[in-house]
Formats: C-alpha cells, structure tokens, sequence
C-alpha cells in the first residue's frame, strides 16, 4: 500500500512555531581559575596560530567567540555530500553548507513559501508562511522584503521532524484553509544514488474548510546565493526553464562561486589565486491540469519586495516575466515560482515545488579539484540543476517509499521508547549536515559503482575531516546504514596510516616541535577543508597525535567490525598489514612489558584535555580489545602464527588490566599516583564495549563489566543533574564531579550513548534507555540542540563545540540492540560470513 506523504510518524519530533525555550543553551563559559592557569599557554598558542592561519586565508576555530546560533534548527535538505541548506523548524532558510566544510549561518529572508487565498471574486489575501519576519532585524520599515506581509501567528503552526523528512502543519494561516507542507530529501539507507542527490521536494496539501470554493496559491521565492557577501558582487544571473512537456516549470538560478585560496602558512604570496566556478540552484513546481505554475525569474531581494509581492497578490499566479540581466555589485536577486489551485468547498488538493543546486566541482583550500558524486549520474554541467529539480518532483513518490521501508521495523518497534526512535533517525541529519563532502578527483573517470572519496567534519567548529578517534563511535550509523561508505573510508584511513611527512608543526599543548604524521601512525584526521585533505593528513596539532593511545587500536577495531559486518574477507585481507602495523607501532608503549600499554602523563586519546598517566581503563581496554580483533582476523585469515603472538600479548595484558585498576566497584581511571586517579570514568569499558560489538568474547568478567556499569549509572549519571542529563565524563568515589579538568566536568553527548550501548550489551536495558534518555532530554526539550547536537554540556546545560559527529553513536546502542540474544545478556548472535 502507497502511504500519503502527509502521513506523519507517531514519534516524529514535534515543536509549535510559537514554542520559546524558558533557558536556551548557549556556549559554556565554565572554566576554573586552575583549569585556566593550566590551559593558558595552550589558549595563547592557539590565538597566536589563529592569526597566522587567517593571514594564510583560513577562518580557523575561535576558542574566544564560538558559535552561537540559537534553537532554530530544522531537518537539513540535500543529501549526502551535494552540499546542505538546512530549513529552521520556524520555516527559514538558516544554514549553509555549499563549499565543503565552511558552513554560512544566517537565514536568507527571501528564501520562503508564500500563500495566496481568493474567494467568491473578492480582493485576495496572502501572507509569507513563516515564524520570523526581516523587519525586526533590520529595524526598518523600508528595509529589504519590507512589502511583504509577515503578519502570520505562528500559533497557528506545529513542526514535525524525522529525518530525512519534516512536516509542517498551518492550521487557519488564513481564514478557512489548513496546510501541510511535507519536506523530503532522498537521503535513504543503502542507496548510493539517490542518497547523494543535492534536492529537495516540498509537497503541499491545501485544505478548505470554508462554505465556498477558494483559489488558492503558493509562491517559492528563492535568492541567487547563500546570504553572504557573495550574493552583492554582481553577476548573477536567472532563467525560466520548462522540462517534460511543460509538466515540470521553473527559474535556474546561475551563481558564481568564488574561493581564494589558501596557503601554508608562511608561503603566503603577495598576490593570491582566486577561483570562479559555477553554482547553480533550480526552484521548479509540477504542472498538472489542475495545477497552473507560473513564474517571475528576476526581484530584488535586497530592496522592499513589492514587485513580485504585488504580482503574486493580484490573482495567486505570476506574470511569467523572464528577465536575465545579470546582477549589479551590491544588489542580490531572487526568483519566484507560483502555484495555483481551485479547491471546492470540504475538499483538498497538492502541489509540488522543487528545489535544487549542482554545484559539480569543489576544491579544497590549496586547490585541489574534486567532482561530487552525483556527477556519475548527472554530469558535470551544473545545468543539470534542472533535471535534478525536474527528479525530485516526478521522483519523490518512489523515494518516499523507500525511506519509508528503511525505517518502518524501528518505527514500528513499540518495545522501543518513541524518544528513542525519534532520536536515532533525527541524529543522522549530521551524515548530510556535517560539513559532508562525497566524490572522487576530477582528474579521474570513474565507473558508476565505485563509492569515491568521503569525509565529514568533527564539527562545524572543529573542522577536521574524517576525525578518527571521534568517528570511533560515530561509525556505527555509516556500517549500519551505509556501509559501502564506511569501508571505502577505512581504506583511505589505512593508506593514511602509513604516509609519513618531513616537515614540522608546532605542538599547540606543549609548546614543542613535532612531526606531523610519522609512518604507522593513524592518522587523528584527513586533513583540514582549508588546506588539501586526503593529501595532507593531520590538521590536528593540539598534541603530537604520533604519540596517541587510542588511534591505532581504534582502526583495528573498525577494521575487524566491518568486515564482520560486511562479511567481507577480502577488505580485511587487504588491510590487515596496516593493522599489523599500527598495533606494532602503539605496542612500543608497553614498556614494562606487561602486554599493558602505559600513557605518559598528559592527554594522549580523544580526552585530549584529560591527563593520564601509566595504564588506564580507557586505553588499556581499547588495546587488549585490538589485540583480540587481531586474534580472530588472523585466525579468519588462517595465519596461526600470527593469532598465537597476539593471543599472548593478550592474556598477559589482560591480566595486568585486572591487577592493576580493577578496584572492587569498577576501573580506576589510570594507575598512577595522581590524587584523581580512582575517578570513575563513563567511558572506561569502552574495549568491553567494542569487543561485544565485533562479536569477540568478553575482555572482563560479566560480573565485573555489570558492576561497573551499575557504578556509574550510580555516581555519573543519577547523581548528576537529577540524572536527566546523560552520563559526566568523571565522577569522585565521594560522589562529587571529578574538577581536575574541562572534560571530565562534562558530559559527551556520543559517550553517553556509547555507554548506553554497553549496557545493553551486559543486559542492563532499564539503566541503559535512562542514561541515554537525559542526552535526548537536554538536545530535545531543554536545551534547543536539535539537529545541531554538541559534543559536550555542563551541568546547567551549556555546551561546547555544537553540531558534531559523535552523537552519531545512538546507532551503537540499535547494533546493541539488534545484535544481543535475548535469552543470554552479553552474548552475540554476529556470524562471520566469509565469501
């Protein structure tokens, strides 16, 4: 049976537009005076490379004014590595992700739905369908879009989300009509066609409710651009087009992108290469024989409006007027699609408007060119806009259905809370939101099925590409989901792995000079957006990350995980001399040659403000988990040799993990002699975790893993914040929070879903759905972080670095979930499938 696409999920997320936040998250401003002390000539280093690298052309991270964008957010449009517009839940057009990882904040006013209502031959009304109005920013009464109307209540209106779709409802925006807008993008697990396609459709039902007929219209207006400067520097151009016999009618919209490049810095030369290529976006509606659709290809969306509101208020249509005059510096030009329908009395009719943009080749910020994929499919003229807004009206039918049918068993899973099941799929929005970029180098031709070059950003503040001890976690959601993406990434991760570069960078912690990327060690990212990445790893240097703890052994748990995952022997063939590689490298660290990895002394894994020192629950658990994933891939691979060598260096390690930090209630957070070093660490079963993941026997004991479960769901999550906040980081045998430093006051929004993940694993579902639950509540309901979700929060809900990629890690507890044999808590029904 078709589903209406205005059926809308029981669990979607669901906001009024005239909800406010009583207490809004903002950025946390919490630090210690000896937090600061400590961190102070880190922060003055990171200020000093800050300036360096804005000479050089990039816009580095800013530790003193980070972003701040509000509880605005909404399902993000666009699919997976085209380049994202994210639409707010109030209806505006606020953020911009079209050059990879640079993302604009800032709505564009002119990028709206207008509706148009006329009955009886009586004077029409019409009215813009959104929560926030340009004139109480502007403070202008003749500022730009001031002729437009902006007067509608958003009391009128409810938001519902579940990615990849959103829906809004408009109950009486004018006398006698009910609206529903439903919004789709085809971002659908295991496809890797359509789920690449930078589209949109937007599919409207109009309701009269009145006694008479109505003539009802609705306007797409749309700007040539981003809302920044760009669009104010002339020569921008707009063009109606017509497709499939006049079914499918529109404006293409001709942008000229243009990006100076960057350089390293101190190479900097007096005069900087700058490059021009195209952008094009496509706004189309679909014409039927009770649908007509008209158009105005050219207003000037930085003055009043009034020429295309006048136009559209007259009779609900447009004039089609086609003007293509190029845009003059200072001034930003818009287009508008109509579409006008008779709807009879107590009855409804649809309309269909498209929006898309084809941006076919980007650059990194050396220069490097690259071509998205969709170009396999589309080509490489960004005319193609056309025909991919054309696709996403003639096309969204079927691609509903297929997202439908990817999400109906959870959906319909009612032995899963609803927050759960709404927050697993919203959570994905980051795959396409994320500052994604997915294509291949434009000096190659590649064959369709190949899946290209992917990368994704830590955060919108921390732009690093691909960051590996984050996507650890976030992992989960791209194996489960796509995992053709997931193992084309490892492959670039192994041949990353093994790259070593001469030159020197400056160690931002220490002070030092360090090498940027030594042979063996997995590289921290894939590089920066600014500079050339794949090509230039490591853009991380708060540390030497040579010298980190939990990145190797992470690459041969992601390894070993996907192949078991995928069944596929030969990926695993292929990479384990990388993983031989990388666990040689980090066994240099077992240096009392317990079969024990020891830190040494300062931040050296993804807790990368959190000193450690000798063995520790965290890495010491991630490394006897490698060595055990080791152990089965070479026995997969039929190489005994290797399998007992490593079966050795595990059971002593295993046996010194036990000796050394096990305490009776739980693992200490390292075995030295610092006064915090029995902390209670939420992530320190984090190998456990993994170990079930992958299907490998238990590292610990189940009484024990159960035990120190139980502990921190005690102490870091239900003595924290009334336990409605997730799990804190670090928590004192005393109850307290541990102080010692920024992290381990905080909590991780993808930790506590990781550590959810483990409790499921051990059978402790009650204590896992609550842990998670309090991560849902301040994302949700308290804090406005939706579909921007932080990595971290303080007690009182503030954050640090919104919109990031762990928090992904929700799909770790559904791979929990769908993996556990019920009958037996702890054990997994994962069966190596060998080709």
């Amino acid at each position: 049976m078709t589903l209406s696409p205005f059926s809308i999920p029981a669990i979607s997320w669901q906001r009024r537009l005239n909800a406010v936040l009583a207490a809004p998250g903002k950025p946390t401003s919490m630090m210690s005076l000896t937090n600061l002390m400590h961190m102070l000539p880190m922060i003055i280093r990171i200020m000093a490379q800050s300036r360096k690298s804005v000479d050089a052309g990039f816009d580095p991270i800013n530790t003193a004014n980070p972003q701040a964008p509000g509880p605005e957010m909404g399902v993000p449009l666009g699919g997976i590595g085209g380049g994202s517009i994210t639409r707010g839940w109030r209806g505006g057009f606020r953020r911009w992700q079209l050059r990879p990882g640079f993302i604009q904040y800032g709505q564009v006013f002119a990028d709206q739905f207008s509706v148009f209502v006329q009955r009886n031959g009586e004077a029409g009304s019409t009215q813009v369908l959104s929560a926030e109005r340009p004139l109480q920013d502007h403070g202008a009464a003749n500022g730009p879009l001031s002729g437009w109307d902006w007067t509608m209540d958003p009391a009128c209106a409810t938001y519902q989300a579940l990615f990849p779709r959103a829906w809004t409802t408009y109950e009486a925006p004018l006398p006698n009509i009910r609206l529903t807008c439903r919004q789709l993008s085809p971002v659908i697990g295991h496809n890797y066609r359509e789920s690449s396609l930078p589209v949109a459709e937007f599919r409207w039902k109009i309701e009269n409710t009145g006694s008479s007929a109505a003539t009802v219209g609705l306007m797409f207006t749309f700007q040539n651009g981003d809302g920044a400067v760009n669009d104010l520097a002339g020569g921008h151009t707009n063009r109606a087009f017509q497709l499939e016999g006049g079914q499918v009618v529109g404006v293409e919209l001709s942008h000229i992108h243009r990006q100076v490049q960057t350089y390293p810095v101190g190479k900097v030369p007096l005069r900087k290469n700058s490059f021009e290529d195209p952008l094009h976006f496509a706004i189309a509606a679909r014409a039927t024989e009770n649908v007509a659709v008209t158009y105005r290809t050219r207003f000037t969306a930085s003055e009043d409006g009034l020429s295309v509101w006048n136009d559209f208020m007259q009779d609900g249509r447009l004039d089609n007027l086609a003007d293509d005059r190029p845009s003059a510096p200072g001034a930003s030009i818009g287009a508008a699609v109509a579409a006008t329908v008779q709807v009879p009395a107590g009855e409804s009719r649809e309309v269909s408007f498209g929006l898309s943009w084809a941006m076919p080749l980007f650059r990194s910020g050396f220069g490097t060119p690259y071509l998205r994929r969709y170009t396999l499919f589309y080509g490489k003229d960004p005319a193609a806009a056309q025909t991919l807004a054309r696709d996403a009206l003639l096309k969204a039918d079927d691609w509903e259905q297929q997202i439908v049918a990817w999400q109906k068993t959870v959906i319909e899973d009612d032995r899963l809370p609803e927050w759960y099941r709404m927050a697993l799929f919203n959570e994905l929005y980051y795959v396409v939101d994320g500052g994604t970029i997915w294509g291949y180098p434009a000096a190659q031709n590649p064959a369709e099925p190949e899946i290209g070059r992917f990368a994704y950003l830590e955060s919108h503040e921390y732009r690093f590409y691909n960051t590996y001890d984050v996507h650890f976690y976030a992992s989960f959601a791209m194996i489960m989901n796509w995992p053709k993406i997931e193992l084309a990434l490892q492959r670039d991760m192994a041949e990353a792995t093994m790259v070593e570069y001469p030159d020197k960078v400056r160690d931002l912690f220490q002070g030092k000079l360090i090498p940027r990327k030594l042979s063996g060690a997995v590289p921290h990212d894939v590089g920066l957006p600014g500079e050339d990445p794949w090509n230039l790893v490591n853009g991380y240097n708060l540390h030497d990350v040579n010298e980190w703890k939990d990145l190797n052994p992470k690459f041969v748990l992601q390894v070993y995980r996907d192949a078991v995952a995928t069944g596929d022997e030969q990926f695993l063939a292929d990479l384990f001399p990388v993983m031989e590689a990388a666990l040689k490298r980090v066994a240099r660290f077992d240096r009392d040659g317990d079969g024990l990895i020891e830190n040494d002394g300062f931040p050296d894994q993804t807790y990368d403000v959190w000193s450690v020192k000798g063995p520790s629950a965290y890495t010491g658990g991630l490394w006897l988990a490698a060595l055990s994933a080791a152990i089965a891939s070479a026995e997969w691979l039929g190489r005994p040799d290797k399998a007992a060598a490593y079966r050795h260096m595990f059971d002593k390690g295993r046996a010194a993990y036990e000796q050394k930090l096990w305490n009776g209630k739980y693992y200490n957070y390292d075995s030295s002699a610092q006064k915090v070093h029995d902390s209670i660490m939420a992530d320190q079963l984090a190998g456990q975790w993994y170990s079930a993941a992958c299907g490998l026997p238990p590292l610990i004991d189940s009484v024990r893993a159960c035990t120190a479960l139980k502990t921190i769901f005690d102490y870091n999550v239900m003595r924290f914040a009334g336990g409605l906040a997730g799990a804190v980081n670090g928590m004192r045998p005393d109850g307290k929070v541990d102080p010692s430093n920024l992290q381990s006051q905080e909590v991780w929004s993808g930790t506590t879903y990781a550590v959810a993940a483990a409790m499921l694993q051990e059978g402790l579902r009650d204590e896992a759905f609550r842990t998670a639950y309090g991560v849902y509540k301040i994302t949700y309901e308290d804090k406005g972080y939706w579909f921007q979700t932080p990595e971290a929060w303080i007690k009182n809900g503030d954050y640090r670095s919104n919109t990031y990629m762990r928090p992904l890690s929700i799909w770790a507890m559904q791979w929990a979930l769908e993996r556990v044999n019920p009958g037996a808590p702890g054990l997994y029904s994962i069966e190596r499938k060998v080709s």
